[in-house]
């Protein structure tokens, strides 16, 4: 089987921006790679080659406005839908079928799409989230008033530079189980050169409050959607946590399974990848 010492980079036309991808195999069962918020497709550099050996495909995408793939333009914005409709136009041009492994943001937007063409998603694996906290439809007025705001501050802000080595803090500061050597190299792929120093990769419109709450009650008519085996991956750790009912009702309506990684945090792919790419194969074999 091919399988790349390095990943291959590759642009794609998809939903009407280029998105950037990486491939570290050319053969076996597509497993589409989504990374988190305000992150990018080289934060599975250290489980991807494992799922190769094991003789799967996997590809990890940089997200709409992150990392190499293009941002929005003026007068645009990130939702959801827009994830998915990237998803499902990547999946017709990749091999029309994938099992999806999302973490974070990603892990929620695989939830999204896996409910909106179910019989193109053959497993699901959500690492440390299984969408937010219900926020309420009585929160959206409020939001639309503190997201104008946001946007208004966003267009007169200037690009934000920094070093690498305070690249890498910052991310430790934030999540501080990421070892070093991760958050180094988390923080080089996520950055540019601009000058003497770097700026960050993704838009940052990213940073603005989106527009929409999440509600459990639009949330579950996708859930109810989902046919394929669906897999729950959490860190003991995790800052992000779910209640237990919201979390039995979340699991119970999408039939997942359930692996906690102890002394985890909200990175497994980072922290214990090694662990992480152990409990995919196993999950993606069946």
């Amino acid at each position: 089987m091919p399988i790349h010492e390095r990943p291959r980079s590759r642009f794609l036309t998809a939903n009407r921006l280029t998105h950037h991808l990486l491939e570290w195999s050319d053969e076996g069962p597509l497993v589409l790679l989504l990374h988190g918020f305000l992150e990018h497709a080289h934060g599975w550099d250290f489980v991807a080659p494992r799922l190769a050996e094991a003789g799967l495909r996997p590809i990890a995408l940089d997200w709409r406005g992150h990392g190499e793939s293009d941002w929005v333009g003026a007068g645009g914005y990130y939702h959801f839908a827009d994830y998915a409709a990237d998803v499902a136009s990547l999946l017709r041009t990749l091999g029309s079928k994938a099992a999806l492994v999302g973490h974070s943001m990603g892990a929620n937007a695989a939830l999204q799409y896996a409910g909106t063409e179910p019989d193109r998603v053959t497993h699901l694996v959500c690492v440390d989230a299984l969408g937010p906290p219900d926020m309420g439809d009585e929160t959206a007025p409020r939001r639309f008033q503190d997201w104008i705001i946001q946007l208004e501050s966003m267009a007169r802000r200037m690009p934000r530079q920094i070093s690498l080595d305070d690249a890498a803090a910052r991310l430790r500061e934030r999540f501080t189980r990421i070892p070093p050597a991760a958050a180094r190299h988390m923080a080089y792929h996520g950055t540019r050169p601009a000058g003497p120093a770097r700026t960050w990769k993704f838009d940052p419109l990213h940073q603005t409050l989106s527009p929409y709450p999440y509600t459990t009650r639009r949330a579950r008519a996708f859930w109810e959607r989902v046919t394929c085996p669906v897999l729950y991956v959490d860190g003991a750790e995790t800052p992000f946590r779910l209640t237990d009912a919201e979390l039995a009702e979340r699991l119970t309506t999408l039939h997942a399974s359930r692996h906690t990684l102890p002394d985890t945090g909200h990175h497994p792919h980072l922290e214990c990848p090694d662990v992480l790419a152990g409990v995919l194969i196993d999950f993606l074999r069946r």
